[in-house]
């Protein structure tokens, strides 16, 4: 039985329409597998600190040096054998943690006074309360609970255990940052990320020009092969929209694929895009190009007519 070429359209705008809950559902996996930082203190090694994490009731301890690197898996030898502090200073400069929300109060004047350094409030936090799987209480498990502050050269670095949230980190140059949860791979340590927030710093996103070229892409190729072949029916040139519209769908999506492991999810979205592209325009080909003409005399070609010979 042969397979008419209007399938590959149906079937190009499935893999677009699945990449969605995929995409949805591997992010949800993901959120549901990261750790929780239970605390932060400050570790024996020079320059560095031990963050907790915790899951189904078993700590994991790392050992995050004052760039934010996570280096190693800590042991009870890295670690300062003292409590989590809610404040910490550095000289006059003094930070500390609500306790019970997403939040940080710095000082300038050794703890007198402090004002509001970092904080997620309203729908925001209300959005992460809702994204996070199973998050409980979130007075609890989503709250800035310790923090960590040390002096280094040109300022001072702060660590925030921000429960489900991850580590909290503000760099010497005064940036803070969402670091994620720390967790392990091939090269030791890195990363779970948590969600975007609208205050993070936004990375450069190139999927609107990967949309473009690849929409662009199939329309080109489907309408230069009808001009050149005069061969376009309305089938095929619907089939060529549809096929442009799904492909840049599914290159949104592949756009922000999200990160699985130890590797981002560029690494994923890309070959994705490459196929669409590439799949694409050769579809939209195919399309343009429509049925191969019959043979004379094959098919539904008019029958010759029949003569017979006069009798004698």
């Amino acid at each position: 039985m042969r397979i008419r070429w209007q399938v590959f359209a149906v079937l190009a705008v499935v893999v677009g329409v699945c990449l969605g809950p995929m995409a949805s559902g591997l992010r949800q996996q993901n959120l549901r597998a990261v750790e929780e930082v239970t605390a932060v203190v400050d570790g024996r090694r020079p320059g560095t600190v031990v963050v907790h994490t915790e899951r189904d009731a078993r700590t994991t301890r790392w050992l995050v040096d004052d760039t934010a690197e996570a280096t190693d898996v800590a042991g009870e030898a890295d670690e300062v054998q003292d409590l989590p502090r809610s404040q910490d200073c550095a000289g006059a400069v003094c930070y500390r943690v609500a306790t019970a929300a997403l939040r940080v109060e710095g000082s300038g004047d050794g703890g007198k006074t402090y004002s509001t350094a970092w904080e997620i409030t309203g729908a925001t936090y209300t959005m992460l309360t809702e994204i996070y799987p199973q998050v409980g209480n979130p007075g609890e498990h989503l709250s800035s609970r310790s923090v960590v502050v040390h002096a280094v050269a040109g300022g001072h670095v702060v660590f925030v255990a921000n429960g489900r949230d991850g580590l909290l980190y503000r760099d010497v140059g005064g940036t803070w940052r969402r670091l994620g949860s720390p967790a392990s791979g091939e090269g030791c340590c890195y990363y779970e990320p948590p969600p975007r927030v609208a205050s993070d710093p936004q990375p450069l996103d190139l999927t609107s020009y990967a949309i473009v070229v690849v929409v662009l892409a199939i329309l080109l190729s489907g309408a230069i092969t009808a001009m050149r072949r005069r061969t376009l029916r309305w089938t095929g040139a619907v089939a060529v929209v549809a096929l442009a519209g799904s492909a840049g769908y599914g290159t949104q999506l592949a756009g922000h694929y999200p990160t699985v492991g130890m590797f981002p999810g560029f690494v994923y979205g890309v070959p994705i895009i490459l196929v669409m592209l590439v799949g694409g325009a050769a579809l939209a080909i195919r399309f343009a190009t429509g049925p191969a003409p019959r043979a004379p005399g094959s098919g539904n070609s008019p029958a010759a007519p029949v003569t017979t010979a006069p009798p004698p």
